[in-house]
């Protein structure tokens, strides 16, 4: 069996758009790719006078982080240039307890039939 080849995908955010984003709609895609087992990369890229409010774009990515929750690992950031840049891992414990089929109780109804 060979090991399943890891894609690193990418959603950019600019920061003048943001605050119209509801990042529920980043996150839905953002869980697809990690379920599918691809690394992601978020972006906020900061043009201009934008550079000044580096906090709200590292205040995005952090929530963005807090909505995926445990489906993925910080690999690696980069908070200090123009483009402001977290990369998220599959976390593999929680997408292998995900797969597994549920454990059911072995029951037995016995049915009497009374004559």
């Amino acid at each position: 069996m060979t090991a399943s080849k890891m894609d690193l995908k990418e959603l950019k955010m600019g920061q003048l758009k943001w605050y119209n984003i509801d990042i529920h709609d980043y996150t839905v895609r953002a869980k697809k790719f990690l379920k599918d087992g691809d690394k992601v990369k978020v972006i906020v890229n900061l043009k201009g006078r934008e550079n000044e409010f580096r906090n709200n774009a590292i205040e995005l990515i952090r929530r963005f982080q807090n909505d995926v929750g445990e489906l993925a690992i910080e690999a690696s950031k980069n908070f200090r240039e123009r483009n402001i840049y977290i990369i998220l891992t599959p976390n593999k414990a929680v997408l292998q307890k995900a797969q597994e089929p549920p454990k059911q109780n072995e029951t037995v109804n016995e049915v009497s039939a009374g004559v």
